[in-house]
This record gives structure tokens, sequence and C-alpha cells, in this order.
């Protein structure tokens, strides 16, 4: 996973249990690996095009989970599709991870 993309998945992943957060990051990074290539190479290059703002506030020390959060809302109100789906794609396979691997997501 790119630094952007593990900063994303770390940030929607805040609400899983502890003990299953390492498992739902993994499955992402699993899933995303195995994406072909013509997919994951638009979505690496969206990753870096999007992350460019959030590595530099990092570098400065004012990157926080509330900050990725609130980059996270400006991305998913974007009147550009592909930038709405990034969101969307990285969201979803967090949300399916959590449901497979978490038991209590179950339930």
């Amino acid at each position: 996973m790119l630094w952007f993309e593990r900063t994303v998945v770390t940030t929607l992943t805040r609400d899983v249990a502890e003990q299953y957060r390492p498992r739902v990051i993994a499955y992402v990074d699993a899933a995303l690996r195995s994406m072909p290539e013509y997919l994951r190479g638009g979505v690496a290059a969206e990753s870096i095009l999007l992350g460019a703002l959030p590595r530099l506030r990092a570098a400065f020390g004012g990157l926080d989970d509330d900050a990725v959060r609130r980059w996270l809302a400006t991305l998913e109100a974007s009147p550009l599709d592909p930038v709405r789906q990034y969101v969307r794609l990285l969201s979803s396979l967090v949300l399916f991870a959590h449901e497979e691997l978490v038991p209590e997501a179950a339930r």
C-alpha cells in the first residue's frame, strides 16, 4: 500500500476493534495488490495526487485523524467522479473486510 492509502485505511478502521484492525488493513492491502495492473496503476496515481497535500501537512506536523477525515469528506464531495470513487473504493474495501473478518460485525 502507498502512504496515502495506508493513512486513509488506518483512519477508516478507527472504529474496528484493536485486535482485528491489522487483519482488516492486511486484507485491504492484499485486495489492492491483487488488482489488475491497469486498475492498480490508476488507483496508485490517484493516491499520489490526492495524497500530496496531506503528505505536506504530515511533513510539517499538521496531519491527524481529524484532518484526514476532513480531507476525505472534501474528496467525497468532489464534482469529479474519479475522485469520489477513490474514496468509495477504499471505504468499500474496509467495510467488506470488517464484515468478513470481524466476528462481532456479523451480529
